[in-house]
């Protein structure tokens, strides 16, 4: 291709899990979970080894161990023949024994665009993230960059205890560089990692642009906290086995925010490999998002489903880089580029068509023009079309995604320069994809975390979710790409808008053992569930998924009829009393509110006070035929104004 072509690299790619077929000979990696006894007269690591020696005294050979685990699992990652998996899944004590799956990776103006302002609000506040640890399960980080230089950064918190695998590339900005893929430096090769490092907390970079495009200042959405990298995939992907590992070693260091840009299929959390890592850490306190994923715009296409997952789609910013062609009738067509080539003289040009289509090369000596940087476009943000769709497969009555953040021409750090030019360690690229509006929201959660030290995961997911916008620049509904109008399961809650998620009002909180009974209402087994919460546990007491304590609802309705569900809210926010001003359903559907001991008042006295509300939702036994799914909202005002507090409803009529 000729050097004068720009190419933008899209990170677009559909999700993958893939778990190949085995011969009873052939040595594949497989993830054991084990039940601990309940008197244990073994170290960890003796124990986990004990069942290699008992497969190896019933086989041939001693299975090769891979990773031991300690935080994310009870169990570890071990080289077998079929026929040694076999042996392994008869020992007692043994819960499962399953093949590792291959994850795929999900993938200067964001802050200003998101409402982060030097010196004011939430960045003020939350002293630009100070002190918060953000771990990237990704590809690596580029120690070089000036994303990652430490000007204003304080040395780590004492709990740290990363490690620097790379002598005199870690400082007070990146405090963790490690790599759990066999023989591989934890230094980037991809880009994609030092990308996502430096959109959640790159450090202030003057000068940042790609082809002479989007100069200006680039930052992370927390700027000066701290970043630990934790490589876990290859070229070829990111094997179940390492992000695991990674995970595992993220919560041992000590970590605040966990951010995953990468997923597979829907599977059931049992054998999810983030879904186990996210709950173990969701239980240490650390808030994990992850990418929905880039399937859309297909509906039921998501990645990472799981309710203490922070589930992120991707939008616009209102940014473009604009490139417009004028025809010979004056007629305008806008389009994009990040090309500019200097000095390109504007006059009418032949069209071209490319007999054999847009290959490299097709285009070799072909005049091409392009304009400057477009921003303030008014009807961002926009949903992607690649942005991944509900419903939720894993569990159909949990909201899924939970919100959309910048995901499109996002620039940010990268390994090397995309734009040819040499001799600067300065390198930027601009992707696209829920690789990039992941980051953004683990870095809004560690300025949530930074500000709110005493929130749970679930409270800054909650606090996210209830504050999120629902309309453009313009004030007009947010729309998808192609112009129509963004649905529930492509939006969510809505458009992330951290400084009012700095000041929700009130939450809606869930603490770990809370998920028991929810995952008893999926119809996971007791065995099941202790694969993901590293306890052994009954069902005695199980609820639906709407009966979780999450911020939204989704309500299967069937005509004549009715379901009531309660919420309890923890008060965060000044002492205000609040009412319901704002609720919108679908014809024929009506919802009435009740607060627990008040007269349609829920007001509240001092911080952390609890309140506890019922929703009844009821469908009218004469009402027309609908379509499979509704949606609506009910909003929370308080009565200074101060606080809205808005939770979506998603419908299936029966």
């Amino acid at each position: 291709m000729s050097p004068t072509v720009g190419l933008v690299f899209l990170l677009t790619c559909t999700t993958l899990f893939n778990v190949l077929p085995t011969k009873a000979t052939e040595l594949k990696t497989y993830i054991v979970h084990l039940s601990s006894p309940e008197v244990q007269t073994l170290n960890t690591d003796e124990w986990y080894n004990s069942f290699l020696l008992k497969v190896a005294a019933r086989s041939n050979g001693k299975p090769e161990m891979v990773f031991k685990y300690h935080h994310v699992i009870t169990g570890f990652a071990t080289k077998m023949s079929a026929d040694q998996v076999k042996v392994m899944e008869s020992l007692s004590g043994v819960l499962s024994v399953r093949p590792e799956g291959m994850y795929q990776l999900q993938t200067t103006r964001s802050p200003h665009f998101l409402g982060l302002h030097h010196n004011s609000g939430l960045w003020k506040d939350s002293n630009h993230g100070k002190g918060v640890i953000i771990g990237l399960i990704d590809t690596g980080v580029t120690p070089s960059h000036p994303s990652f230089k430490d000007d204003g950064v304080p040395p780590p918190p004492s709990k740290w205890k990363g490690k620097c695998e790379v002598a005199g590339s870690c400082n007070n900005k990146l405090i963790g560089l490690r790599s759990f893929v066999n023989g591989s430096s934890p230094v980037d090769e991809e880009g994609h990692g030092t990308h996502t490092s430096s959109t959640a907390a790159g450090n202030y970079v003057h000068n940042a642009k790609v082809f002479g495009l989007g100069n200006g200042t680039a930052s992370g959405m927390a700027p000066l906290a701290h970043v630990a990298t934790y490589k876990v995939c290859e070229p070829l992907g990111c094997l179940g086995s390492a992000v695991l590992a990674g995970m595992d070693a993220a919560i041992e260091d000590g970590v605040n925010v966990l951010s995953l840009s990468l997923g597979g299929f829907s599977r059931p959390f049992y054998i999810e490999s983030i879904a186990l890592g996210a709950f173990s850490a969701m239980q240490k306190g650390i808030f994990v998002s992850c990418a929905a994923g880039n399937s859309g715009p297909a509906s039921e296409s998501l990645s990472n489903e799981a309710p203490w997952i922070l589930t992120v789609g991707a939008s616009t910013i209102d940014r473009r880089f604009q490139t417009t062609v004028i025809l010979g009738n004056k007629k305008k067509l806008h389009g994009e580029s990040l090309y500019q080539q200097k000095g390109f003289e504007q006059k009418l040009r032949p069209l071209v068509y490319p007999p054999k289509g847009c290959n490299e090369g097709s285009l070799d000596h072909i005049d091409k023009c392009s304009d400057g940087t477009v921003v303030g476009i008014k009807s961002d943000p926009e949903i992607a079309s690649f942005s991944s769709r509900g419903p939720n497969l894993a569990s159909p009555g949990i909201l899924k995604p939970d919100i959309t953040g910048p995901g499109v021409d996002i620039l940010a750090a990268w390994n090397e320069p995309a734009d040819n030019q040499t001799g600067t360690k300065a390198a930027f690229n601009v992707i696209e994809g829920t690789s990039m509006s992941c980051p953004h929201l683990a870095g809004i959660g560690a300025l949530l975390k930074s500000a709110h030290p005493e929130w749970s995961p679930a409270a800054i997911k909650s606090a996210i979710m209830t504050t999120a916008s629902q309309v453009n620049r313009n004030g007009e509904p947010i729309v998808e790409e192609s112009g129509y109008l963004a649905d529930i399961h492509a939006i969510g809650s809505g458009h992330v808008n951290p400084p009012k998620a700095h000041e929700p009002g009130f939450v809606f909180d869930i603490q770990p053992d809370d998920y028991i009974p929810y995952l008893c209402g999926l119809g996971y087994t007791p065995k099941q569930i202790e694969i993901i919460v590293k306890k052994k546990c009954n069902c005695s007491k199980s609820i639906t998924e709407a009966e979780l304590n999450y911020p939204s609802f989704v309500v299967s309705l069937k005509r004549g009829g009715s379901k009531t569900y309660s919420r309890m809210v923890t008060n965060v926010g000044l002492p205000e009393a609040y009412t319901v001003r704002d609720t919108s359903v679908p014809e024929g559907v009506s919802v009435k509110v009740v607060v627990h001991n008040d007269e349609g008042v829920m007001g509240f006295t001092g911080v952390q006070q609890k309140r506890t509300y019922d929703v009844t939702f009821s469908r009218d036994a004469k009402d027309k035929e609908k379509a499979p799914y509704g949606q609506g909202h009910m909003t929370w005002v308080s009565n200074t104004g101060k606080y809205t507090v808005r939770t979506p409803f998603s419908f299936k009529f029966e």
